[in-house]
C-alpha cells in the first residue's frame, strides 16, 4: 500500500490498517487529543484519539519528517 491508497480509504479502514499492521512508535498530546504515531509500509501515520468521546477522529499518513517533531524527545530507536 502507498500513501495515496491509504488516504483513499475511510477513516475506519485507515485506523484498522494502522492498528493491525503498523509499528507503534510513540504518543504526543496536542489540542485536547492524544496522537499515536505509527510506521506503516514506508510512511508514518498518526491516529488522533479524542479522550472525551473515546473515538479516533483522524488517521493521517505522511512522509514529511517535520511532522515527527512532537515525538522526537520521547522516541528511542534501537541500534542495528
Amino acid at each position: 500500500m502507498d500513501l495515496s491508497e491509504f488516504h483513499s480509504w475511510s477513516l475506519e479502514d485507515r485506523a484498522a490498517a494502522v492498528r493491525k499492521r503498523g509499528t507503534f512508535l510513540g504518543t504526543a498530546a496536542q489540542d485536547g487529543y492524544t496522537h499515536a504515531l505509527y510506521h506503516l509500509d514506508g510512511f508514518f501515520c498518526e491516529l488522533w484519539y479524542c479522550p472525551v468521546s473515546s473515538e479516533i477522529k483522524l488517521a493521517l499518513g505522511f512522509t514529511d519528517s517535520r511532522m515527527l517533531e512532537p515525538y522526537l524527545k520521547d522516541i528511542e530507536l534501537p541500534y542495528f
